[in-house]
């Protein structure tokens, strides 16, 4: 009896150490729930752990599109990111079946201030059926990285199952045997002192009170990118303004505020020599520090040794990336449990905003309003805002005002989706000649409205002032690609109906349609290629499979001309896979601005980018590109190579005006934004930014053409190539 008992209790702590300590093979499912045990879902789909098909063990982790097959579905696990190496390798084994999309391993990185690297494996394009089989990723592995996150996710409509996943740091120590390493936190990170509040509230602004907010925004934020101090993380600059803020009430603010400066630290003054102004397209403003009349004197010397103190080569609140160059924003807190009534919070939400773009935005002289009266005008508008609706408009219309279609709020909230509509009409439209135009129907409903007609009115108000009144919750760099993010709300509602007047070539009428909770008003997709006759060939970036374009090249190597339809998002990088093979010698097609940590907000040219290639056999024909709206960052870069080509000519009319690698930005209240992070220009230093690609034909669809089901910009383009190739006929 008693070796019995001695060998059960051995057999126990066998099992027991053989535990590991992250379930990475889905089989520790004690909780007896639908999924194993430690993790999660994100997205729509239906995803449960599957006994009948592991690869190996207990489980593996189902997911089937169901219902929702326009979304996506994913299951994760989150680990702590307590490891030291230079990349993160994923593997693990995916069975799928009729899976039209992609399924795929995903890993993420993250960081206090959002992702840090990322990938899913859409551009390994695993789709159909497919029995096990293993697969792996690699991402960099950051050193401010806060958690990793792994799971398996399924895009588009079928089945996938995932299991035996395994985790490597730097692609050969499985994390389950790596012991974890002690975080060193600096007296930044240590300062907890305001978790979710900042225990500052004011009821009313007074005109004194409005103008010092006003001034403390401004030292804030250029004492934060400026004071080596704060750039070593020793200080928690989000903290000291919850601590100074009660101070604005003080006899004399300045004095305050210059005692506030000389207690964080002493500083090595006049160790930096700032650069002078040739050499940099723009340099940020000083002079305010030197205004007696604005600012004390006690105060102007504190900001200038500030200024001229000795710069860290690393700073705690952001870094260049790498290559691209564009800034990092790191260590900013998201305070996603804030009240919205909290006063202090708010403004460190606009001050962290305002000084990100006054310091790191490369195109803020291009903005609309003068970026200074910008912090005016918005401090009244987020000390009164006491709810969180108006706190997320508030800031929505902040972004706005940076004029950067890159710029917006990029995650589902529940406040703005109410504020918006939760509903929708079953009718998508699209503005053409600045008017509602209806481009899809749910003909199942038996509507009387049909693919062309206008709307003028709903529920009897005209649809231009709807427009004017809504335009500054759509953040764009143009007007035109503002109408195209707002088609995409401009029929949602909370109401149960919505009466519409309609104009046609028939005349004018009105219908009254029910709003439903979802409706797919997605498009059948177009063909990444076809022959549109048999000497000219089309492209459509937006549907090209991962290196398909080499092939589709062999195929139209031949052809009079190429029409590239960039009204769309490429789903495949083709500027030199493609570039190299229309340009016929290497030629520059873009130059970059971009600033540095020494010196936050001079932003200098750096050498650009070169497309083309000396090939025995370069394409010979002409090369048309057709741009719209729609023709966005990615497109817009790839345009510009393409237009490098000799003779291609850009038919369409205004880009997004919205080009370069974008930096992401993360608020309080969980709000996350972005704003394109280098400048972008031609070789002759024209700007692309707000202006985008200037096309060589300007030309929109008209209403009458869309009504007659033509396409007039690809008929134009086949028109050009007909041109140069006169025997070629459509």
């Amino acid at each position: 009896m008693q070796k019995l008992f001695f060998l059960f209790i051995l057999f126990s702590s066998l099992n027991y150490a053989q535990t590991p300590k992250y379930n990475l093979d889905f089989d520790q499912a004690e909780k007896n729930e639908e999924l194993p045990d430690g993790w999660f879902i994100w997205g729509d789909y239906p995803i449960q752990k599957d006994s009948l098909n592991a690869y190996s063990g207990k489980y593996a982790a189902k997911i089937s599109s169901g219902e929702n097959a326009s979304t996506f579905g994913s299951i994760a696990y989150r680990i702590p990111a307590r490891y030291k190496g230079k990349s993160l390798n994923l593997e693990g084994y995916i069975k799928t079946e009729n899976v039209e999309g992609f399924a795929g391993l995903l890993i993420r990185v993250d960081g206090s201030a959002g992702s840090l690297a990322f990938d899913n494996m859409e551009s390994q394009q695993l789709k159909a059926t497919n029995d096990w089989e293993k697969y792996e990723v690699t991402v960099r592995f950051p050193e401010n990285a806060k958690t990793i996150i792994v799971g398996g996710i399924l895009s588009g409509t079928g089945t996938a199952w995932f299991d035996n996943f395994q985790l490597k740091v730097n692609g050969k120590k499985d994390i389950q045997d790596l012991e974890e390493v002690a975080i060193q936190l600096n007296p930044a990170q240590k300062d907890s002192a305001f978790v979710n509040s900042s225990n500052f509230k004011l009821e009313s602004l007074s005109k004194k009170q409005e103008q010092r907010l006003y001034k403390l925004g401004k030292v804030w934020g250029f004492v934060k990118y400026h004071h080596p101090e704060i750039a070593k993380g020793n200080i928690n600059w989000d903290n000291e303004l919850f601590r100074f803020l009660p101070r604005i009430n003080s006899d004399n603010f300045d004095a305050e505020l210059a005692s506030w400066i000389s207690s964080l630290g002493s500083i090595e003054a006049g160790e930096h020599e700032l650069p002078g102004d040739d050499g940099y397209e723009h340099i940020p403003d000083h002079e305010w520090i030197y205004d007696k009349d604005f600012l004390s004197e006690d105060l102007s010397e504190e900001l200038q040794e500030v200024l001229h103190s000795k710069r860290e080569k690393e700073h705690y609140y952001f870094s260049i990336n790498p290559g691209v160059r564009n800034p990092a924003f790191t260590n900013e807190r998201s305070y996603p449990d804030m009240q919205w009534d909290d006063t202090g919070i708010k403004l460190l939400a606009l001050y962290r905003y305002w000084n990100m773009m006054e310091y790191f935005n490369p195109n803020n002289h291009l903005t609309d309003k003068n970026w200074e009266e910008v912090l005016k005008e918005y401090i009244p508008r987020f000390v009164n805002n006491d709810s969180e609706l108006d706190y997320k408009l508030s800031m929505l219309q902040l972004i706005e005002e940076v004029n950067d279609t890159h710029a917006n709020m990029w995650y589902y909230d529940e406040a703005l989706n109410e504020f918006f509509g939760k509903k929708r009409l079953p009718v998508k439209v699209e503005f053409v000649e600045e008017k509602p135009f209806v481009v899809k129907v749910d003909e199942s409903q038996g509507l009387d409205i049909k693919k062309g007609d206008v709307i003028t009115h709903i529920n009897g108000r005209p649809v231009e002032k709807i427009i004017a009144e809504n335009l500054h919750y759509y953040p764009a760099s143009n007007y035109p690609t503002k109408l195209r993010d707002m088609a995409r709300k401009f029929l949602w509602t909370n109401q149960d109906s919505l009466e519409l007047r309609f104009q046609n070539s028939r005349g004018n009428f009105s219908e009254n349609i029910a709003s439903v909770e979802d409706w797919d008003s997605s498009e059948e997709p177009v063909p990444s290629h076809k022959f549109l006759t048999e000497e000219i060939g089309y492209i459509y970036p937006e549907s090209l499979e991962k290196g398909e374009i080499r092939d589709i090249l062999k195929k139209f190597e031949d052809t009079d001309g190429i029409v590239v339809d960039m009204r769309c998002y490429p789903s495949d990088f083709i500027v030199f896979s493609m570039g190299n093979k229309v340009v016929p010698k290497p030629t520059s097609f873009a130059k970059f601005t971009n600033t540095s940590i020494e010196n936050p907000g001079y932003f200098s040219f750096r050498d650009g980018s070169k497309v083309g290639s000396y090939l025995r056999r370069n394409y010979e024909g002409k090369l048309t590109i057709l741009v719209n709206e729609e023709t966005q960052s990615n497109a817009e870069y790839t345009t510009m190579a393409f237009q490098a080509a000799p003779g291609a000519v850009v038919i369409g009319s205004q880009t997004a005006g919205a080009d370069g690698n974008v930096s992401k930005i993360v608020l309080p209240g969980g709000i996350k934004t972005m704003v394109s992070g280098i400048g972008v220009y031609y070789p002759d230093g024209t700007e692309t930014q707000r202006i985008g690609i200037v096309p060589d034909i300007e030309l929109r669809p008209s209403i009458e053409g869309l009504r007659n089901g033509e396409d007039e910009l690809l008929q134009k383009a086949i028109e050009v190539i007909q041109e140069t190739h006169p025997e070629s006929e459509y």
